[in-house]
């Protein structure tokens, strides 16, 4: 009996630790980490780390290193949490030309510092050509400290002088730093990070943290995991290395192994017929403007414009530079289109107002009035001329982008009023001249002209700016992911059909190259994105939703070949994922990063952690697929076995990966806040998902995880963290990681 306690104790108490995580994560405030320091919580994980060893130790013989060395690992990863619970951090708040030798901890308590520190300069650097921040930059200098302290990938101060990346320098009673996103600087074990900055930019925010112990043992503890994790892969007791040794796995597992994201390059959306209409449109569409912090083409803008108005690309027979079109020189006519996307049906303006003053008398704001509020003041905001940047102006060696307002005296009436002299003003809405071509198209020219003079100013080849607005053309008017979603939907019902029907190897071919041909769609989609934005498209959730379907396809054509029992679930997750990204929830716009993502470890976290995703994807289907061929197993037992063994292959490079893309966030988080671990949201709910899949491993301990049905419930079931993790922390329970929506 006492043998049994011991044997389910950690656990049984891991299991207690993880649904109060969970629970906390949805029903506490905000920022609360309460629980977290508990001290019920602290001798919980300590429960768990003495009887995880007791049980390890009994068992040594049997485990093998690799095993034992995981474990190992994660105590040494408590331990160090441990260590930083008990670190200090604390803000330091600057004035330009101020001096300061303390910190303010969270609890108000003075933190003091063996060193003062004076801000010289507080600047925002931008993207070129744009107004969208790229990084927050403090200049200081440190006095009294015993050494040079060490800026990670930083510069010693805006004339040029170097302070020498993680080196340590002579003693000096004072040195120049840059402190930055991402850029960190160490000063006597002092690490300090730029944190937020004054509204009058003559003011900086730094975060002071002090953990001269705890961060190096947790980092250890990462490092070692990571080894463990690939010795424990193919040692020579690993379950893992019995299941390749199926012929089946090579294709798999050099699938694995040789990974690297590929892309290739682009693609849907079409602007008016006819000879001199679509010259016109497209001219309209071309002129450049400053949206979403990058220069960038009208055109995007009235999609972007269109889309959250009308919920679609388009309204009736007019494309979306129509559309934006007639709201700025035809207003009057565009108010009458019930073309305002409610949950009252589809509204024209003057009616939308009349619902939003009803909602507002009574008291009754919702979010559906919030959302309808929304689109009315887009409406407002876009008459008022303000999003409509178009104007560039050199500034000394700045870029300004100025708007119709400030351009003309009249404002945007004036503007206004020079166009429809050009034109009848009811082209906009009906794409009719009356022959007025010559004067329209003149403005739209003349614009255009005086935009490439200053960008080339900038530093922006002529050469280059036709490129880019061609890729951006090409992307908006091709791109169009709904088509490869419908398709890859209705292969993935044919392809589970024939696997019932027991018909699937036969068709393997066709369903590879179906899979082949959606896969280049998708990866010219993510190609022309990343050509656009100039950098790989990650960042959101459209962007991720997009490289979950890719993988999903990449896994389908690469595999399927060899394992036809892949192809369903790639099919359905790279249809489902391609439908998500189209979902209202979905940021599609191209944005320049922000200063906190700009950092080399964004990429190779996202990269993990979709990986994983969309391999615990493959799994639930395989589950769920098990299950409903489960009513009739004894026809089905040879496929519900091999989808057993295709989840139990997949488990270890999933769980893997979730693990590695964790603590490669940590080690950004890091970088960035201060702080390996912060009880975010997103971080809590990893964890959660991560100890809830590393359950299924312990099949000698818990013994029912070696029965097919009951091991293929568990990852169905299990999914739904996954989901949890992805889209409820997201869209529900926000944190430091909202950005990712």
């Amino acid at each position: 009996m006492r043998e049994n306690i011991l044997k389910y104790l950690p656990f049984v108490v891991l299991a207690i630790i993880t649904i109060a995580l969970a629970i906390f994560s949805v029903v506490g405030d905000a920022g609360d980490t309460s629980l977290y320091s508990n001290p019920f919580m602290i001798l919980g994980w300590c429960a768990v780390v003495v009887s995880a060893s007791f049980l390890i130790f009994k068992k040594r013989k049997k485990m093998g290193i690799p095993t034992i060395l995981i474990h190992l690992s994660f105590g040494i990863i408590l331990v160090g949490a441990l260590f930083s619970h008990f670190s200090e951090s604390g803000i330091v708040h600057l004035r330009e030309g101020e001096t300061k030798d303390y910190a303010i901890k969270e609890n108000r308590d003075v933190m003091k510092l063996p060193f003062s520190i004076t801000l010289q300069k507080f600047e925002i650097e931008y993207y070129h050509l744009s107004d969208a921040p790229k990084d927050f930059v403090s200049y200081v200098e440190t006095h009294g400290h015993a050494s040079h302290g060490r800026a990670s990938h930083g510069h010693a101060s805006q004339e040029g002088r170097a302070s020498h990346d993680h080196a340590s320098q002579e003693a000096s009673s004072s040195s120049t730093h840059r402190i930055s996103m991402n850029k960190v600087l160490d000063v006597d074990g002092y690490r300090l990070f730029q944190t937020s900055y004054d509204e009058d930019c003559n003011g900086s925010i730094l975060t002071v943290a002090y953990d001269p112990v705890g961060t190096g043992i947790t980092y250890f503890g990462y490092l070692l995991l990571t080894v463990s994790m690939i010795l424990f892969l193919f040692g020579k007791r690993s379950y893992f290395r019995q299941i390749l040794r199926d012929p089946l796995w090579k294709t798999f597992t050099v699938l694995l192994l040789l990974f690297v994201p590929t892309l290739i390059g682009a693609a849907p959306r079409t602007f008016p017929k006819g000879k001199e209409n679509s010259n016109v449109a497209e001219m309209f569409g071309r002129v450049r403007i400053l949206y979403n912090g990058r220069v960038t083409l009208m055109e995007t803008y009235a999609l972007d414009f269109t889309r959250k108005l009308t919920g679609k690309n388009s309204y009736g027979e007019y494309d979306a530079t129509q559309v934006l079109a007639g709201w700025i020189f035809a207003p009057e006519d565009w108010r009458k289109e019930k073309m305002i996307k409610s949950k009252y049906g589809m509204l024209d303006f003057d009616s939308a107002v009349e619902i939003l003053k009803k909602g507002m008398v009574g008291k009754v704001m919702t979010k559906d009035f919030d959302q309808l509020d929304e689109k009315i003041g887009l409406i407002l905001d876009l008459q008022s001329g303000n999003p409509l940047k178009i104007f560039p102006r050199k500034i000394d060696s700045l870029i300004v982008w100025e708007t119709p307002s400030t351009v003309f005296k009249g404002g945007m009436q004036e503007f206004v009023a020079r166009v429809n002299e050009s034109t009848d003003a009811n082209y906009v809405k009906y794409n009719k001249f009356h022959n007025k071509y010559d004067g329209l198209w003149g403005i739209w020219y003349g614009i255009n002209v005086d935009q490439s003079y200053i960008l080339n100013q900038g530093g922006e080849s002529t050469r280059t700016q036709k490129l880019k607005a061609y890729a951006e053309h090409v992307y908006n008017r091709y791109c169009n992911t709904a088509p490869l979603a419908y398709a890859s939907l209705t292969l993935g019902l044919l392809s589970f059909f024939c696997l019932l029907r027991r018909k699937l190897t036969r068709f393997r071919v066709g369903f590879s190259i179906a899979s082949a041909i959606i896969f280049i769609g998708i990866s010219a989609i993510i190609g022309i994105r990343a050509f656009i934005s100039g950098r790989f498209p990650m960042s959101n959730g459209y962007e991720t939703m997009l490289f979950i379907s890719w993988i999903a396809f990449a896994t389908t054509i690469f595999a399927g070949i060899k394992i036809p029992l892949v192809m369903p679930a790639g099919f359905f997750i790279g249809g489902f994922a391609l439908l998500v990204s189209k979902l209202g929830m979905m940021n599609p716009e191209i944005t320049p990063l922000m200063p906190v993502l700009a950092s080399p470890w964004m990429s190779i976290h996202v990269t993990l952690m979709m990986l994983s995703y969309t391999f615990f994807a493959f799994m639930a289907f395989n589950s769920a697929a098990t299950l409903v061929m489960a009513r009739n197993r004894a026809e089905h037992q040879d496929t519900i076995s091999r989808l057993v063994l295709l989840n139990r292959f997949l488990l270890y490079p999933s769980t893997f990966m979730l693990a590695i893309g964790m603590f490669i966030g940590a080690v950004w988080a890091n970088e960035s806040w201060g702080s390996y671990w912060s009880w975010d949201p997103k971080e809590t709910w990893a964890l959660i998902t991560m100890i809830i899949y590393a359950m299924a491993f312990h099949r000698e301990s818990i013994s029912w995880m070696k029965r097919d049905l009951p091991f293929q419930t568990y990852l169905l079931v299990s999914f739904g963290a996954i989901i949890m993790t992805y889209f409820g922390v997201n869209y529900l329970l926000g944190g430091m990681h909202s950005y990712a929506g």
